[in-house]
C-alpha cells in the first residue's frame, strides 16, 4: 500500500505561479494558483442523454503502483491525431478536478500507440516543446505531443498532453527538479490523468505572457533546455473543454462510503444542464471560486482559511488541526484515538455558504485494513497548504460535485464554480 502514506499530490501543479509571487505547492488542486485560461464556451451545447458519461472507480490502481488510496480511476482511449486505428485504450488514469490536462505514462504506451506517433509540439523558437509539472511531493517530466482522446463517447480532437517519461525527452533541467522524480506508474500511482479542473489550460495567462521556470521549455537538438512562453492554443487543455458538446462542467457522482471499503464505483457526468442527466438539482448550491486562484473559503474551529479547495486529487482531507495527534509511522495522516466528527463552514466568493459534516478516523488503523476506499482519511495541511482547507477525495463519496469551467456558463451562473 505505498500511496496509503502518500499525501497525493497529483491535483497541485506547484508550477502554475501568482504573478510576482513565485511558485506554489499544495496537497492538492492546480486551483492554488492559476491564471485565467483560453475564453470562450458559451453554455456547453447538448448531445444524447447516456451518451456524455463514463464509469470511474476507486480500487487498488494499476499493478505497477503497489496499491492505492482513495484514487479515483477511469479508462481512456488515445490516438494518433486523425486515426481510428493507431489506439491504446488506457486503464486507471486518474480522474482530477485539482488539475486541467491529459498527462499520460509513456510506460502505460504499448505497440499499438508508440509515443513517436503522436507529433511532438514545436514551440515558438522551432525546437521541441517539453514540459515540467511540479507536484508538492516531487515532479514529472516528458514531451509535450498532440493525441485525439477518447472518453466514453466524447472527443477531444487535436489535444495537446503530456507524455511523461517520454524518452524522446531532452534532459531533465534544473529548475523543473524539486523533490523526487515521478516519471514511472509506480511513483506517480496511476497510468495518467485526466485533468478537469475549473480551468481551460494548465498554466494560462502566466505562461503565454513569458517563461516561467518549472512550466514549459524550449529543448533544442543541441544545448540545454530553457523556460519558455506558450501560447494558451498550444498549452496542455482540459480536454472535456474541447468536447463538441457537454462541454462547460463536469459532474463526478460516487456512492456514500461510511467504513473502509475495497472499492467504490461511480460515474464522471460531462456537462452541466446540458442533458437530463447533469442537471443541477433545486437543493444544490453554487459557490463561486476566485477567477484567479480557484478558490473558495473554509471555517474550520473559528478559522477562515480563504484559499481553500475542494479536489478529487487529493486523497483525503487536509486541514490545520494541532489538537488532533498525528501518526507515529505515518505523520502525514491523523490517528486520533477514537473516530472524530467534525464540521466546517465552506463559503463561496458569491456569499453562498454551507456547514459540512466530515469524520476523521485513525489512519493507519484505516491503512491496516488493506482497503483503497477510506471515507474519513485526513490529515495536517502542512507548509505547503497554509489558510487552505483541501476538500479531497472523501468529499465526494455520497454527493454528487459539480465543477464548472471557467469562460462559460451553466446553471445559468458563470464559472468557475463548484456546486454540490
Amino acid at each position: 500500500m505505498r500511496s496509503s502514506w502518500w499525501i497525493l499530490s497529483r491535483g497541485v501543479l506547484a508550477s502554475l505561479v501568482v504573478a510576482g509571487s513565485g511558485l506554489l505547492a499544495a496537497c492538492g488542486g492546480g486551483s492554488s494558483g492559476h491564471f485565467v485560461g483560453i475564453s470562450g464556451g458559451g453554455s456547453g451545447g447538448g448531445g444524447t442523454p447516456g451518451l456524455n458519461t463514463v464509469p470511474v472507480i476507486v480500487d487498488q490502481g494499476p499493478p505497477a503502483a503497489g496499491g492505492s488510496t482513495n484514487l479515483l480511476y477511469t479508462t481512456v482511449t488515445l490516438c494518433a491525431p486523425g486515426s481510428t486505428t493507431q489506439c491504446q485504450t488506457i486503464d486507471h488514469v486518474q480522474v482530477d478536478t485539482g488539475s486541467s490536462g491529459f498527462r499520460v505514462l509513456a510506460a502505460a504506451l504499448g505497440t499499438s500507440l508508440p509515443a513517436a506517433d503522436m507529433p511532438q509540439a514545436i514551440d515558438s523558437h522551432g525546437n521541441p516543446l517539453d514540459e515540467c509539472t511540479q507536484f508538492a511531493d516531487g515532479y514529472s517530466w516528458g514531451t509535450v505531443r498532440t493525441a485525439d482522446l477518447v472518453v466514453g463517447n466524447e472527443t477531444a480532437a487535436s489535444l495537446p498532453v503530456q507524455v511523461i517519461g517520454d524518452p524522446a525527452a531532452a534532459a531533465v533541467p534544473a529548475s523543473c527538479v524539486q523533490g523526487p522524480a515521478e516519471n514511472t506508474v509506480a511513483t506517480f500511482g496511476a497510468n495518467g490523468i485526466l485533468g478537469i479542473g475549473n480551468f481551460l489550460t494548465d498554466c494560462g495567462a502566466a505562461c503565454a505572457n513569458g517563461a516561467i521556470s518549472g512550466t514549459y521549455y524550449d529543448c533544442p537538438p543541441t544545448g540545454t533546455c530553457a523556460p519558455v512562453a506558450v501560447t494558451l492554443n498550444s498549452q496542455v487543455q482540459n480536454p472535456v473543454a474541447l468536447f463538441a458538446a457537454d462541454n462547460n462542467g463536469v459532474v463526478i457522482d460516487l456512492p456514500a462510503a461510511t467504513s473502509p471499503t475495497a472499492t467504490l464505483a461511480g460515474t464522471l457526468i460531462f456537462g452541466i444542464g446540458t442533458q437530463s442527466d447533469n442537471a443541477l438539482p433545486a437543493s444544490a448550491g453554487i459557490y463561486t471560486l476566485d477567477p484567479t486562484y480557484g478558490t473558495l473559503s473554509t471555517t474550520y474551529n473559528g478559522v477562515t482559511n480563504a484559499s481553500s479547495f475542494i479536489d478529487s486529487g487529493s486523497n483525503a482531507y487536509f486541514f490545520t488541526d494541532d489538537t488532533i495527534p498525528t501518526c507515529t509511522n505515518a505523520t502525514s495522516f491523523y490517528c486520533p484515538t477514537s473516530t472524530l466528527q467534525l464540521q466546517a463552514l465552506i463559503q463561496g466568493q458569491n456569499g453562498a455558504n454551507v456547514s459540512v459534516a466530515f469524520s476523521v478516523d485513525n489512519a493507519q488503523n484505516d491503512f491496516a485494513t488493506n482497503d483503497a476506499v477510506l471515507p474519513d482519511l485526513a490529515g495536517p495541511a502542512g507548509s505547503s497548504l497554509q489558510g487552505a482547507f483541501d476538500w479531497g477525495l472523501p468529499f465526494f463519496y455520497g454527493r454528487p460535485v459539480y465543477v464548472a469551467f471557467e469562460s462559460n456558463t451553466a446553471a445559468g451562473v458563470a464559472g468557475p464554480w463548484v456546486g454540490f
